[in-house]
């Protein structure tokens, strides 16, 4: 599946981003909890500075790193796929003597290892640094760990699986954004219009984007504010394994078109000619829905619904129109 001599070259092709990105990361919060600790420590010494309480604690919900380590992923994955065929080095790779799913696997598993290996590292460090420094409290550590590993995996399959559709690293990150806010725009829009349609109190649509929408959009699970926020569940443990299948199909998704795909088109903005028209289309209808939604809601008038539709439908041609047909 994973071949040593394929991973060899795919760590040494970049090499030192890959170093670069696990000292800073894995060094991240251990090195923001030592630096909030001696905040504390100078502040107990300190007279004139007042603290709510003489033991320090540590918010984990909040870390920088941990909130905000599936840019990571999304970093990760343009690299290896986007960047590589921007730089015209995929044909390289695809004539090489190994299939395209040895090659695919190879890719896939380098980046998700080191991604675990960054968590791992980041995490025993932080841990002995608790049981040196025996804070109050460390509320969410285990379960903001182990989140921010499942997010960023998630986000590196996500935008890895739109690498393997599309023929440039903007159309991977325009195409992978797209489908993490996908259920907003197929069913959140369309329940938007409806509502103006039947002019309704909105709460049976609030309670559709609570527990139908937002508990399958991936953009929902990339911070720990999930877990800061009453978000009705389908069942327990919803936040853990729904990111996992979300992962499990975008792995699937992309293993199936890096097989199947053709390498002919690199720059265009799909590598599967068959998909441009029917993307357009479904880009013009998006721009219709939302902009027909911005002109209602600016005057409440059927004029400036009919007049944002539009200004939508123009906007989504011109734009999808560019996009799509361009070659990078």
């Amino acid at each position: 599946m994973v071949k040593r001599q394929l991973l060899y070259k795919e760590w040494k092709q970049s090499e030192l981003t890959f170093i670069l990105v696990m000292l800073v990361a894995a060094l991240a919060t251990p090195f923001a909890f030592l630096m909030e600790y001696s905040s504390f420590q100078t502040c107990i010494n300190d007279t004139d500075c007042i603290t709510d309480s003489p033991r320090f604690s540590y918010i984990f919900k909040t870390d920088a790193f941990l909130s905000l380590s599936w840019l990571m992923g999304i970093f990760f994955a343009v690299v290896q796929i986007g960047f590589e065929r921007n730089k015209g080095q995929m044909d390289f790779t695809l004539s090489l003597p190994f299939s395209r799913s040895t090659i695919y696997h190879t890719k896939f598993f380098l980046g998700a290892g080191i991604i675990a290996i960054i968590h791992s590292i980041s995490y025993v460090l932080t841990y002995l640094l608790i049981l040196g420094l025996n804070p109050l409290e460390v509320p969410g550590f285990n379960s903001s760990y182990f989140f921010s590993l499942l997010s960023t995996c998630m986000m590196y399959s996500l935008f890895f699986a739109a690498g393997t559709l599309t023929g440039s690293a903007i159309s991977q990150a325009i195409v992978a954004f797209s489908t993490a806010i996908l259920p907003f725009l197929v069913i959140g829009l369309p329940i938007v219009h409806l509502d103006f349609i039947m002019k309704t109190s909105g709460m049976w649509m609030d309670r559709i984007f609570n527990y139908l929408i937002s508990p399958i959009s991936p953009i929902t699970y990339i911070t720990t504010e999930r877990f800061q926020h009453d978000y009705p569940l389908w069942f327990p443990g919803e936040e853990y394994i729904v990111p996992i299948v979300m992962m499990i199909v975008f792995y699937l998704i992309g293993l199936l078109s890096f097989m199947k795909h053709p390498i002919e088109r690199n720059g265009r903005f799909f590598l599967y000619s068959k998909m441009d028209r029917p993307i357009q289309v479904i880009v013009i209808v998006f721009g219709v829905l939302g902009f027909g939604w911005v002109g209602f809601s600016s005057d409440n008038s059927m004029f400036g619904y009919i007049t944002g539709m539009l200004i939508g439908g123009v906007v989504g041609a011109l734009t999808s129109y560019f996009l799509i047909y361009r070659k990078r």
